[in-house]
């Protein structure tokens, strides 16, 4: 899929080539962000290196379309800067050289600023899954959980994965200090258990879904 995008010229900018419409270059410019979604999960998923490297493409993210009816996701429109967190994650913190302590806590910095910078620019509705929720009833806390659409809860999936890779790196990283290993691993516990909730959430909108559609086609 990398090779045939390249091939085909995707990660180039084709707004400054002058020789597509503007419905041609927002095709090119979505095809060309599904192949960068795919490439930053790949490897997520499988441990490998990206195939495509930040500076290989200058090509920008597609944008929210101008119409009334749009017809993408507002999950497929966030999940290319997260995409891009995710590769500065790869590239800086999962080198087989290795990281020094120092160097370690500089990517790791950057990449939360990013992160804080990311979820500011989220809807307001989201700032309420990021908020504290320990003295919240029970009650309040299933309410929330159950009122996360689907394109919250992918987007908050990508965004707890994006955390984990980081703080993953921060604990396994033997030359930091036993205190920052041990708040990395606290943090990824808390994470990973917000990501459990927000995949139980998903796992029955999708159950919902597919009982509705069952009940309308019979």
């Amino acid at each position: 899929m990398v090779r045939l995008g390249i091939e085909l010229g995707l990660n180039h900018d084709p707004t400054t080539q002058n020789i597509f419409d503007e419905s041609e270059c927002q095709l090119r410019i979505r095809l060309w962000g599904i192949v960068l979604v795919h490439d930053r999960g790949t490897s997520i998923l499988l441990g490998r290196p990206l195939a495509i490297a930040p500076n290989d493409t200058n090509t920008p993210h597609p944008m929210r379309p101008k119409s009334a009816r749009p017809d993408v996701s507002v999950h497929f429109l966030f999940s290319h800067p997260i995409a891009e967190i995710q590769a500065d994650i790869i590239n800086s913190l999962y080198s087989p050289h290795g990281q020094s302590a120092d160097s370690t806590v500089r990517h790791a910095t950057r990449v939360v600023k990013s992160l804080v910078e990311f979820r500011r620019q989220l809807p307001e509705r989201y700032k309420r899954y990021f908020g504290v929720t320990a003295d919240w009833s029970l009650e309040e806390k299933t309410k929330l959980v159950q009122e996360i659409t689907e394109d919250e809860g992918l987007t908050l999936l990508k965004i707890g994965i994006a955390r984990i890779l980081l703080l993953r790196a921060l604990f396994s990283n033997k030359d930091l200090e036993f205190p920052q290993r041990h708040k990395a691993l606290l943090d990824g516990e808390l994470t990973i258990s917000k990501r459990h909730f927000y995949t139980l959430s998903l796992i029955s909108t999708f159950s919902d879904r597919s009982i509705t559609q069952h009940h309308r086609s019979a």
